[in-house]
């Protein structure tokens, strides 16, 4: 079933249970419309949160503990690897050429990633790879990345066991300031040309809006 269709499907379940609220049919009646309806929604949400894994490329870096000390070396380290990748791509790169760069690069990327761990007095080994990774609804800036699998560079930290740090390689969403929280309208214009107007919507969704919507299917 095409996303179009499910998502009509969601609105007519979601419209049917309104109405049924008024017609005094059973609250079991009533609960059966709204399961179905939230088994459309999660449908529709994951072929969209697919969608979007397919256009873009991470970044993730895993600090060896949680402990303070750990937890700057792993900053220092993003750093390292950001300022790295943002000189040799630049902003102009599409998603296969930096996809194709990075697995090029991997040795080089742990090298350099190694230098700042040593320098911060520290020997923790460290790993670069590309590969699937589960990450759960993660927000960068005022954009929010639904929950799913994502191709992503993971760069781990000695035992890779503390808090992690993420962003978004391709399109360029690493490469900015985001001090203030909030992701520029020039690379928001950069997002919404990788993504379908729906997927960009999704991930300029308020989490906090969209868990409302969800509690309400299952209270009519």
């Amino acid at each position: 079933m095409k996303k179009k269709e499910i998502k009509n499907k969601v609105f007519l379940w979601a419209a049917m249970i309104g109405l049924i609220g008024t017609l005094g049919i059973t609250s079991f009646q009533t609960a059966a419309f709204a399961e179905k309806t939230q088994e459309l929604q999660e449908r529709l949400d994951k072929e969209v949160q697919e969608g979007i894994a397919g256009k873009i490329f991470r970044l993730h870096v895993v600090a060896n503990s949680d402990k303070e000390e750990d937890q700057e070396l792993k900053l220092d380290v993003k750093k390292t690897v950001v300022d790295y990748l943002s000189r040799r791509l630049g902003s102009g790169a599409d998603l296969e050429e930096t996809r194709e760069y990075v697995l090029e690069n991997l040795p080089e990327i742990e090298r350099a990633a190694l230098k700042t761990i040593e320098e911060q007095g520290k020997d923790y080994p460290v790993s670069a790879v590309v590969e699937k990774t589960y990450f759960p609804d993660k927000t960068y800036g005022d954009c929010t990345f639904p929950a799913g699998e994502y191709e992503a560079l993971n760069i781990r930290i000695g035992k890779g066991e503390g808090k992690n740090w993420w962003c978004v390689l391709y399109p360029s969403l690493c490469f900015i300031d985001d001090t203030w929280g909030i992701v520029s309208r020039e690379k928001k214009e950069e997002l919404r040309e990788a993504l379908t107007e729906e997927e960009f919507r999704a991930v300029l969704e308020d989490p906090e809006e969209k868990k409302k919507v969800r509690i309400g299917f299952k209270w009519f």
